[in-house]
């Protein structure tokens, strides 16, 4: 990170915060997640009702964007920080894709691999978070680990046991 840019990081505010959840959730096509696709295809038994995941990701994301805030105004010019803000970015990255690859192209296999991949980018999250830094960032990212862990199980479920529409490709197993 240049130390040229570390001023702006100290004069965020919470609506910066306001406006980047909404911005990343307008770009995330989040409005493409459809029950109807999910009846179509089946859900694993151990999938959480459809009214949980609204309230549970608008906490995970509050979290999240205060993560990334603290993340930020900590920011110092070293290597540290710097794989913490890019598995930060790599964290939203794999959160902006899921819908548009697994209700938009109805791909499990890519929802499968999004969801693996914010799963692993999380890890390194906590890892880098509980072992070289402050430990405040780590602890907003806990929850979200929780919940990665569920949906990673259910999003393999989804590889297994259904079609995949964009790649064309049966389910693994029947």
């Amino acid at each position: 990170m240049h130390l040229h840019l570390l001023p702006f990081w100290s004069r965020l505010r919470w609506y910066h915060g306001v406006l980047f959840y909404i911005a990343v959730n307008l770009l995330s096509g989040g409005r493409l997640a459809t029950r109807t696709y999910l009846d179509s295809v089946g859900r694993p038994p151990f999938m959480p009702p459809d009214w949980a995941f609204a309230p549970i990701w608008i906490v995970l994301q509050i979290l999240m964007v205060v993560a990334g805030f603290y993340l930020l105004q900590q920011m110092k010019a070293s290597q540290r920080q710097g794989k913490l803000l890019w598995c930060y970015i790599g964290l939203w990255s794999f959160f902006s894709m899921f819908s548009w690859v697994y209700f938009g192209l109805h791909s499990p296999i890519l929802g499968f691999l999004t969801t693996f991949g914010m799963f692993l980018t999380n890890a390194l999250n906590l890892w880098f978070g509980y072992q070289e830094s402050d430990k405040r960032y780590a602890i907003l990212l806990t929850p979200l680990m929780i919940w990665l862990t569920l949906a990673t199980a259910v999003s393999g479920w989804q590889l297994v046991y259904t079609p995949d529409e964009f790649f064309a490709t049966a389910p693994l197993l029947r």
